[in-house]
C-alpha cells in the first residue's frame, strides 16, 4: 500500500488527492464528521472507493490531513505579522484573522468540530496565538490576556451577527485598548467569593419529559451524542422506549431540547444567584464565577454544547443567541458604542474561560484570573 501511494504521488496524482480533500471540505464544513462516509466523499468527488484508499489510510486521516493544512496556513500568516507600534501589529493580526475567517469558513468550520474531537489541534492553535501575541507585544502575554484578545474574538467569529455585522478590525482595537464597560473605579472583590448551592435538579421528583431529558444530558455528557441511543435514555430514566416518541419526534429533536434544558438550567441558575445590590460590572464577574460553579460538578455537560455546534448548529445558536439577548437587555455602562458586539465579546470571555478552566487546566486561581479579566474588561489592555 505505502509504495502505491508513493508511485501515485510521483504519478502527478496531486489534482486526484485534492479532489477527494476538496470534497471532504466541502461535506465535513456543513455536516458532522460521523454523518459522513468515505462512500459519500467519493461520490461528491465523481472517484471510486477504491481511489480513496490510494491516497488515505482512513476517513480519520483525510480530515486529520485537512486541519494540519488549515494549521500550517494559519502559522504561516501570523508569521507575516509587522508593524512599528503594538497598534499597527495588533491591527493586522486582526484584519488577517478576520479575512480569513470570511475567506476560510468552511476550514473554519471544520476545525471547529477538529478542536473538539482531537484537542491537540485546539493546543496548536492556541500556541500558534500565543506566539502571535508574543510578535505584537514583546513580551510573554497571560492566559487572561489572551482569553481577552483572542478567545473573545475567535467565539465571535463562530456568532452569525459577526458575518451579518461590518466588524472592523478598528473596533476590535477600540474594545480591546479601552475596555467594554466604563471604569467602575473602586469595586469589592468580595462579591466572587460566593456560596452557591447545588446546580442540578433531583430527576426522581420530576415529570417524564424532564426525567427523559435529564437521562439524555447525562449519558450524552458522558458517551457524546453518537455514541448513546434512544433505548439507554429511555432504559435510565426507567421508561419504554415508547414513551420517549410520546414527548419527541426524533433523537436529534430530542438533543435540541437537551441544549435547550441546559440554557434553561445555567441562565436559572446565574440569575438565581447573582447578587441583586452589585453593580452591573460586579455581576459580570461574580456571573463568569457562577457559571464555572454550575459545569463544576457536571463538567461533561460544557461538552455537549461544544457537541451541539457541529451536531445540530440551529439549536447550538439559538443557545447563544438566548444568551446574547439577555446580555443586550441588561448591560449597563457600556464604554463601547455597539451593544451586540460587547455581548458577544463578554460571552466569548466567558466560554474561553471554561475551555482555559475545564479542559486545557491553565486556570489555578479562578478568583484572581476572573478579576484580572475584570480589570481588562473596564480599562483594556496596555498598548504600549
Amino acid at each position: 500500500m505505502k509504495q502505491q501511494r508513493k508511485r501515485r504521488s510521483s504519478d502527478g496524482s496531486a489534482d486526484t488527492r485534492q479532489r477527494l480533500t476538496d470534497s471532504a471540505v466541502a461535506l465535513f464544513s456543513e455536516n458532522w464528521y460521523e454523518g459522513i462516509s468515505i462512500a459519500e466523499i467519493c461520490r461528491h468527488s465523481g472517484l471510486s472507493n477504491g481511489v480513496f484508499y490510494c491516497y488515505f489510510r482512513s476517513k480519520e486521516e483525510l480530515i486529520k490531513s485537512i486541519l494540519e493544512g488549515f494549521l500550517d496556513a494559519v502559522e504561516k500568516r501570523l508569521a507575516s505579522i509587522t508593524g512599528e507600534t503594538v497598534t499597527d501589529r495588533l491591527r493586522m493580526f486582526y484584519e488577517l484573522v478576520l479575512t480569513s475567517s470570511r475567506e476560510d469558513s468552511a476550514y473554519i468550520n471544520i476545525f471547529r468540530e477538529g478542536e473538539y474531537r482531537y484537542p491537540e489541534y485546539e493546543k496548536r492553535l492556541k500556541r500558534s496565538y500565543m506566539e502571535a501575541m508574543k510578535l505584537i507585544f514583546r513580551r510573554e502575554v497571560t492566559i487572561e490576556e489572551y482569553i481577552f484578545l483572542v478567545g473573545s474574538l475567535r467565539f465571535m467569529l463562530r456568532r452569525p451577527f459577526f458575518s451579518e455585522t461590518q466588524i472592523t478590525a478598528d473596533d476590535l482595537i477600540d474594545a480591546v485598548s479601552g475596555g467594554i464597560y466604563q471604569d467602575p473605579g473602586p469595586w469589592d472583590p468580595q462579591c466572587l467569593n460566593k456560596t452557591l448551592g447545588p446546580a442540578y435538579e433531583d430527576a426522581a421528583s420530576a415529570d417524564t419529559k424532564t426525567r427523559l431529558l435529564i437521562a439524555g444530558r447525562d449519558l450524552i455528557g458522558e458517551k457524546g451524542y453518537h455514541a448513546v441511543n434512544v433505548y439507554e435514555i429511555c432504559r435510565s430514566a426507567g421508561y419504554a422506549v415508547g414513551t420517549f416518541y410520546i414527548n419527541f419526534e426524533s433523537k436529534e429533536d430530542f438533543f435540541a431540547e437537551v441544549i435547550q434544558f441546559l440554557n434553561r438550567g445555567l441562565r436559572g441558575y446565574i440569575s438565581s444567584n447573582l447578587d441583586s445590590g452589585l453593580s452591573r460590572f460586579e455581576q459580570e464577574l461574580q456571573g463568569w464565577i457562577i457559571f464555572l460553579q454550575y459545569f463544576t460538578t457536571h463538567v461533561q455537560n460544557y461538552q455537549i454544547v461544544r457537541e451541539a455546534e457541529f451536531v445540530i448548529r440551529d439549536a447550538a445558536r439559538e443557545y447563544y443567541d438566548t444568551f446574547e439577548q439577555g446580555y443586550v437587555k441588561n448591560l449597563r455602562n457600556l464604554r463601547v458604542a455597539n451593544p451586540v458586539l460587547a455581548a458577544n465579546f463578554l460571552t466569548g470571555i466567558a466560554h474561553h474561560l471554561g475551555i482555559e478552566y475545564f479542559f486545557s487546566k491553565s486556570i489555578d486561581h479562578t478568583i484572581q484570573t476572573v478579576s484580572e479579566l475584570g480589570r481588562l474588561i473596564c480599562r483594556g489592555i496596555r498598548m504600549e
